[in-house]
């Protein structure tokens, strides 16, 4: 809006040739996520999970360490120092204590955004042990414990007031709160209740899967996408764009989602 096509205006001004048209989609596909604050002032949201071959994030007892290999793991960082926040939910940061961080540093240090209506993030999470380092930002409802909210405050979480009848409403009030701070590209990395809710929002834009050699089997074993999902096939998300690489024994697929109009 602060441009809106002043700009070729001015090279034209100024005797530059200009050219409208080239390269058009490719254009569109690198300024999505641009365009979409812009318009919809909601981050790109970037879904990644690895998965075992029968489509598992985790064993029935929330183990997961590791199902993708290590050079599948140094894409992830790669792609985390690409972004400017990192999300996971509650239940992510309880069974797994992840750091969310890019290693080596990439060009951005992303915030780390918990997903945490209860606002029940341990104190001895690494989360938040190192969140006077680098951001930490925490989601949280209503319904919040007070005196260790205090405490998480006091350790250098900020906490972001999310209200809501439901975790649909509060995430997306989320989003809404994300995109204020212009925060471009969002990754997140599980799990699936949370990464359930975005697609029932249809706010995922983009996945990066990960897919060992492995089985893991059990109707109780984690799912990359919970929730409701769709009730016919044809209401399935197409991707494209997609791309398909072998990471050593791994197999690496990313695209875009289509959305529904």
């Amino acid at each position: 809006p602060q441009v809106d096509g002043r700009g070729i205006e001015l090279l034209r001004a100024a005797g530059v040739e200009v050219e409208i048209g080239v390269a058009a989609e490719k254009g569109r596909r690198l300024l999505a996520p641009f365009r979409k604050l812009v318009e919809h002032k909601r981050p790109w949201i970037v879904a990644k999970w690895a998965m075992t071959l029968d489509g598992k994030l985790a064993t029935r007892s929330r183990n997961s360490q590791w199902i993708s290999n290590p050079a599948s793991r140094e894409i992830v960082h790669r792609l985390r120092g690409q972004v400017d926040a990192i999300m996971v939910g509650s239940g992510t940061a309880s069974a797994d204590d992840p750091l969310l961080t890019a290693r080596p540093p990439g060009p951005r240090q992303a915030a780390r955004v918990v997903v945490d209506s209860l606002g029940s993030l341990s104190l001895q999470s690494q989360l938040v042990q190192t969140a006077g380092e680098i951001p930490v930002l925490a989601a949280v409802g209503a319904e919040i414990d007070r005196l260790h909210s205090e405490s998480l405050i006091k350790a250098g979480v900020e906490l972001i007031q999310c209200p809501g009848d439901d975790h649909l409403q509060r995430l997306d009030r989320l989003l809404t709160q994300l995109g204020a701070r212009q925060m471009t590209n969002v990754l997140v990395e599980g799990g699936g209740r949370l990464l359930g809710n975005l697609f029932e929002l249809d706010q995922i834009d983009e996945v990066h899967v990960f897919i060992a050699p492995k089985l893991a089997g059990g109707e109780q074993a984690v799912s990359p996408i919970e929730g409701n999902g769709i009730e016919i096939m044809e209401q399935a998300r197409q991707l494209e764009g997609l791309k398909v690489e072998r990471v050593g024994d791994d197999v690496y697929l990313q695209g875009r989602i289509i959305h529904r109009k």
